[in-house]
């Protein structure tokens, strides 16, 4: 059935991967696609730093009235170490009761002023307020910026405002220190915080939901950019011959299956060696961005490097569920080919083939916008999107690497969709030499009604 396939792959694949252009646009995009997860990676990385280095952002005060009904304290120096934009150069003054301290505000004409007034409860438990004059320059976000000063140094201010001695804080910072644990922790010992396995395992398990998403997408606009762009050249390889005459010359030495694998199978071939050449730098790229940013930034812990560093662990991205995914996205992009393959093979002219193409592109679109809408989230994703051919090359890549359907699925939709791939190759092929004989014009519905005769 595919005798002297190989010829017919060989001479269009050099057709193909010879014309002007291609090697220009593989290997600058190549490069283009190691160097931008290099630089993404690096951005950041060197946001995570800043983030974990970032300053308090200024509270807009000059002077706060501290109010203070949770102990009895005059010296409220402590505050002026916190470390953020102008807070050492706040001055801090008591008051016996807010009336008091917005009257003094009022008096002085005091526009960068506020009070916070401190209170506790029969339990013990200290709260804060803020109140903003009516008139002050101060806006409330700025205001806002205090409370993040008073999580940030929350043992400072219990200090400060329970009267303790700076003596007597390091005493202080034992005795009132937390910690949270899981039940094996707390059996060895092992905090959450200092159990980087556990803070990594919470931060991949919000990572994983976006990247499942992207890898989705990902997918997706391979397909479509994919078929969209070499299922023309696949029809207008295959009607090429019937426009030169050359159809009944070439039935006699090559089999209509073998020639319309071969066919789409050369043409494909050069797209995919692109496309896998363009994989393969992206790759090297996540690889080279995620030592470089080790190499430059040692103690910083980026999440997205975190992710990228827990993949095996987390039992994505295994060899066989690599490879099944590379199965479904070849066989898949097969085939959409085939029925490009079909279109062509159905008509006797370009402009039938463009037009009997017609209907891939609505199979193509409806597919794609039911994985979007319908299987973008892959942990709820309806299980008939991985068996379903047409939804399965898009999303069942995504349900292999990330190890999120089950066996009997992920091998039920890779067989369905390879069967199908091959039957329309075959198809295909008979379509080609049933039409070899018809005169007059081509069509989808005269080639269905030749097909059926046979």
């Amino acid at each position: 059935m595919f005798k002297n396939f190989g010829t017919v792959f060989k001479f269009t694949f050099h057709n193909q991967a010879s014309q002007k252009g291609y090697k220009g646009l593989t290997f600058g995009l190549g490069a283009l696609f190691f160097i931008v997860p290099v630089i993404v990676l690096i951005l950041l990385t060197v946001k995570a730093k800043n983030d974990s280095e970032k300053a308090l952002e200024s509270c807009g005060a000059d002077k706060i009235y501290i109010v203070n009904e949770a102990g009895d304290v005059s010296d409220y120096s402590i505050l002026k170490d916190i470390k953020g934009n102008g807070y050492s150069d706040i001055t801090y003054v008591t008051a016996a009761t807010v009336d008091e301290a917005l009257d003094t505000i009022k008096g002085a004409g005091e526009k960068k002023s506020f009070v916070l007034h401190v209170t506790k409860n029969e339990k013990e438990e200290m709260s804060a307020g803020i109140i903003l004059p009516d008139d002050s320059s101060i806006e409330t976000k700025q205001a806002k910026n205090y409370f993040d000063a008073i999580d940030k140094m929350s043992m400072m201010f219990v200090v400060a405002f329970r009267g303790i001695s700076i003596q007597d804080m390091a005493e202080v910072t034992k005795t009132i220190s937390t910690d949270a644990y899981s039940i094996t922790g707390w059996k060895n010992g092992t905090s959450l915080y200092s159990d980087k396995s556990k803070a990594n395992e919470q931060n991949n398990d919000r990572i994983q939901d976006v990247f499942s998403v992207l890898i989705t997408m990902l997918v997706c606009m391979i397909m479509y950019c994919v078929v969209m762009a070499y299922g023309a050249g696949i029809a207008k390889n295959i009607v090429m011959e019937k426009t030169s005459k050359l159809m009944d010359t070439l039935l006699i030495s090559v089999k209509p299956e073998a020639l319309i694998f071969g066919k789409l199978s050369g043409v494909l071939a050069a797209g995919l060696l692109q496309f896998f050449f363009w994989i393969a730098m992206i790759v090297g790229g996540v690889i080279a961005g995620v030592i470089l940013c080790g190499k430059i930034f040692p103690d910083v812990d980026s999440p997205v490097i975190i992710f990228l560093k827990s993949l095996g662990s987390m039992k994505l991205f295994q060899p066989l569920q690599v490879i099944l995914a590379f199965v479904v996205l070849i066989f898949g992009i097969l085939l959409y080919a085939s029925m490009a393959a079909f279109a062509g093979a159905a008509a006797n002219t370009l402009q039938q083939a463009t037009s009997n193409q017609g209907f891939l592109f609505m199979i193509l679109i409806v597919s794609y916008f039911l994985v979007i809408f319908k299987g973008i989230d892959i942990n709820v994703a309806p299980t008939w999107l991985f068996i379903c051919p047409f939804t399965a090359a898009m999303i069942l890549p995504t349900g292999l690497l990330l190890n999120s359907i089950s066996t009997t699925i992920a091998i039920s939709g890779v067989l369905i969709l390879v069967v199908l791939a091959l039957a329309f190759v075959i198809i295909a092929g008979r379509v080609y030499k049933a039409m070899a004989l018809y005169k007059g014009d081509g069509g989808l519905r005269k080639a269905f009604k030749v097909l059926s005769m046979k």
